[in-house]
């Protein structure tokens, strides 16, 4: 979680995936330790974030969002409750257009987020992801550029912008942003 608030998300990922391998249970017991400090103090922030984590992990979509909601309740413009309620929003809804208000609520937690003082890279990008999926290319485009500026070794960045630009048929600066995710790519697997 710390790491993601230091804008290295890729970093965190890859501890949780470690972690699970260390634990399979991870996330069944965390969500065990989180129902006992909850009930000691509701609005602890250290812990409903995390057990969103575990929520989400366990496909309990709705349930995640709620816990992000306690913690936006005490703090509306908490970063990382805004980021997560947006990509559990986005579980919920598979990815996909099926539900224009997931999106567009999803975008609304990122853009909450983005006038914060601090930056989120991630959010940026899944702010993109989104806007992508509504046809707002240049839009989107915009995002995946202060992704990169944020964090310019963000591979997935690099990614969407280079499929949005394949998509637009520009060609040449596709085959420039994929041949930078490549290049991070490899940074990464060597971290």
């Amino acid at each position: 979680m710390t790491l993601i608030e230091m804008n290295q998300p890729r970093k965190d990922i890859k501890m949780r995936e470690q972690a699970k391998q260390i634990n399979s249970n991870l996330y069944t017991d965390f969500l065990d330790y989180s129902n006992i400090e909850l009930t000691q103090n509701p609005q602890n922030a250290f812990v409903l974030i995390p057990k969103s984590y575990a929520l989400n992990e366990e496909k309990k979509y709705q349930e995640a969002i709620q816990q992000c909601d306690k913690n936006l309740i005490e703090e509306p413009q908490h970063l990382h409750a805004l980021y997560r309620k947006r990509y559990h929003i986005l579980c919920t809804t598979g990815f996909t257009l099926q539900d224009l208000n997931q999106h567009q609520q999803s975008i609304q937690c990122i853009e909450k987020a983005s006038n914060s003082d601090l930056k989120y890279s991630i959010g940026y990008m899944m702010q993109g992801y989104s806007l992508q999926s509504l046809g707002k290319q240049k839009d989107a485009i915009d995002c995946y550029d202060k992704a990169i500026q944020l964090d310019p070794n963000y591979a997935s960045a690099y990614f969407n912008k280079g499929y949005l630009l394949t998509q637009l048929k520009k060609y040449q600066q596709a085959k420039d942003i994929y041949e930078q995710t490549v290049l991070y790519c490899k940074l990464e697997q060597n971290q």
